[in-house]
């Protein structure tokens, strides 16, 4: 009896053992799945990664930009170590124009630094470009090359006057609501800007929508294909104060807008 008391309880205390050891075992294979599913691919930063790919049409509020991946050719200050230089590099891109035509092609550029901006008393690094640069950008979808564009009369599309044109046997249409701009926004500093794109009649997306002007307006500064999907992309102005310089690129095949931001205010 003796001998069979000691072989139950030592059977017992084997299962219990084992028991622990598995869920032990299938504790740590569920952690590292779960580490494996939230792993970002090289290349491809966390914005990318959470952000749905573009769909016609788009009602995304245009307010939810992604920054820090275009600049511009300016004096940009420095505090709190956020040096320009650190962030532009030789995987950049820039749009640039020559003998009247537009070019994606490797950034090429100077970076000046002065020691304190007489308005702001900062030290600043300034982006000089070899070209006759627009803007400087570090977005994947964007290829070097040569690009088709589309030149309007007016940059400004004045509100409930539509600007119409012809791409590849599309119809774009441009269609502004809102302030007029150096008129309304000096008796209404908070009215609204809008801007919206449509394609054969369809609507596609809103393109601007926009509450803050000081002597400001929103601009069409290009418009092409830069990513090379055949259908046009934006690039534009549209600062909120005249102490500040705002580029948007608008991709047809992003959902959300790039922007890029320098202010300039002392």
């Amino acid at each position: 009896m003796g001998y069979l008391k000691f072989t139950s309880i030592s059977f017992f205390v084997v299962l219990i053992l084992s028991a622990c050891q598995n869920k032990a075992t299938n504790s740590t294979s569920t952690k590292q799945e779960a580490a494996m599913d939230t792993t970002i691919p090289p290349q491809q930063s966390q914005a990318e990664k959470a952000l749905p790919a573009a769909s016609a049409p788009m009602n995304n509020p245009t307010d939810s930009m992604i920054d820090g991946q275009v600049l511009i050719p300016f004096a940009y200050r420095i505090w709190d170590d956020n040096n320009v230089s650190k962030v532009i590099n030789n995987g950049w891109l820039e749009l640039h124009r020559k003998n009247g035509k537009y070019n994606v092609a490797p950034a090429k550029y100077t970076i000046t630094y002065e020691k304190e901006e007489p308005c702001s008393g900062l030290p600043t690094e300034t982006i000089n470009p070899q070209n006759d640069v627009l803007v400087f950008f570090n977005i994947s979808a964007i290829q070097n090359g040569s690009v088709d564009s589309i030149a309007l009369p007016n940059k400004i599309i004045p509100p409930n006057k539509p600007v119409e044109f012809t791409y590849k046997n599309d119809r774009y249409e441009l269609r502004a609501t809102g302030i007029e701009f150096y008129k309304d926004e000096d008796q209404k500093p908070n009215a609204r800007y809008t801007l919206k794109l449509f394609i054969n009649g369809q609507y596609q997306r809103t393109l601007i929508d926009q509450t803050a002007y000081h002597d400001t307006a929103t601009a069409l500064e290009f418009i092409g294909d830069l990513d090379r999907d055949g259908k046009l992309d934006f690039v534009i102005s549209s600062p909120r104060d005249y102490e500040e310089s705002r580029t948007v690129i608008i991709l047809s095949t992003a959902a959300y807008p790039f922007v890029g931001t320098v202010q300039f205010d002392c």
